[in-house]
């Protein structure tokens, strides 16, 4: 559990932990990368898409959002993330940003200068390998939410979210079952998942009367798990998370 005297980037840490195996010599590395820690309100950029960066995001606390926005102004939403994630790693060797990233919630984050982290990995090859690992895993979880808008109907993309949420916040240590923190709008949802906010509502209150949720402002109660996963065609092998975890 994370406490006041906990080390900023410790969550950061314990997530590439739980994939990556760490020396004590790696993690203090890890821990000790300079950084600097800002607060920021709901729906703030943090990257916009043509930004040149020059630092990496670790968020401490809070939920941000990946997104694109089409030609026509529409939204797609395609990736939620929360304490510990590495927002934006791939900005350091891309030249420019290719997507937005923006606060979910009021959100902690540390700034990691790209040029910290490209030292850190050439005098520690295994925390290279747990970075690489990290964005290996992010792109499993993408290609889950293009199967998900792609294939499955209404019902199963709202329920699939849910499971994913649900399980990614019990790894990070932020919610333990059957309640688990929902900080999106239906309108966000729906950005998600392919739906109207409209849509959204309605498939939510199906889950209701089916006994599978119970929703409030700001957090989902999992009501029946077992139901929950097969009404979302849910399979938890693309978080790749430890057999032990969530």
């Amino acid at each position: 559990m994370l406490t006041a005297n906990t080390p900023a980037l410790a969550a950061m840490v314990n997530k590439l932990a739980q994939r990556s195996k760490l020396d004590a010599a790696e993690t203090q590395a890890l821990l000790d990368l300079p950084h600097r820690a800002e607060m920021i309100d709901p729906g703030r950029y943090l990257v916009r898409e043509g930004d040149k960066a020059h630092n990496c995001i670790v968020l401490l606390s809070g939920f941000v959002y990946r997104s694109k926005i089409a030609g026509n102004g529409a939204r797609q939403i395609f990736s939620i993330h929360l304490r510990g994630d590495l927002i934006d790693l791939q900005n350091g060797l891309l030249s420019v940003a290719d997507h937005n990233v923006q606060t979910l919630t009021r959100a902690e984050v540390a700034v990691i200068p790209h040029r910290a982290i490209f030292a850190l990995t050439e005098a520690f090859p295994a925390v290279a390998q747990a970075l690489w690992r990290d964005t290996l895993v992010d792109g499993s979880i993408f290609r889950e939410w293009i199967l998900n808008v792609g294939q499955r109907d209404a019902h199963q993309r709202v329920a699939h979210l849910l499971c994913e949420l649900a399980l990614r916040q019990e790894a990070a240590g932020l919610a333990e079952s059957p309640s688990y923190k929902l900080p999106m709008t239906q309108e966000q949802i729906g950005d998600a998942t392919g739906l109207t906010g409209v849509h959204v509502n309605r498939t939510m209150q199906r889950m209701r009367r089916e006994g599978l949720i119970h929703a409030a402002k700001g957090s989902v109660t999992i009501t029946d798990w077992e139901q929950l996963q097969k009404a979302g065609d849910f399979n938890r092998a693309y978080l790749h998370l430890p057999a032990t975890a969530a």
